[in-house]
């Protein structure tokens, strides 16, 4: 069998980070969103371990939107969130602080579970700090 042939002459798709998807649902500019088909997104509706960028533009439902995987943006906090913070999605899209690893006191699986669940929902790092639920804040994000 015949290896595969590559457009060029690399796996290379895109050296961007910023994606065009269509919205499944009404998106907001700086909503967190997450891939809810095939390049539909929707904002997040709670911590999610499936969040694959901001949205640059607003779109509603059936229309396409920019999506930015990586980088400096702006989101809105669901609370308060320090500078320096590790943060996740939150429900309408928003951004919450992620709690630090600790140590399970029993090692059960439902409690290393949780623990591993952190890691997944850590979708970037607090630039500046939010002291109430619709603070804008920047972020540095970084999805794997």
């Amino acid at each position: 069998m015949a290896a595969p042939t590559l457009e060029g002459t690399t796996a290379l798709v895109s050296d961007r980070y910023i994606l065009t998807f269509e919205a499944e649902a009404d998106v907001t500019a700086g909503q967190v969103v997450y891939e809810s088909s095939a390049w539909k997104v929707k904002p997040t509706d709670g911590a999610r371990k499936d969040a694959i960028g901001v949205a640059l533009t607003t779109a509603k439902a059936g229309k396409k939107l920019s999506v930015v995987c990586r980088g400096l943006v702006r989101v809105v906090a669901s609370g308060a969130i320090t500078a320096g913070s590790r943060i996740g999605s939150a429900a309408n899209g928003k951004v919450q602080t992620i709690a630090a690893l600790a140590a399970p006191a029993t090692y059960s699986q439902a409690a290393m579970q949780a623990e591993l669940d952190k890691i997944e929902q850590w979708i970037g790092r607090a630039i500046t700090a939010a002291s109430a639920d619709g603070d804008v804040i920047y972020a540095l994000f970084g999805w794997t």
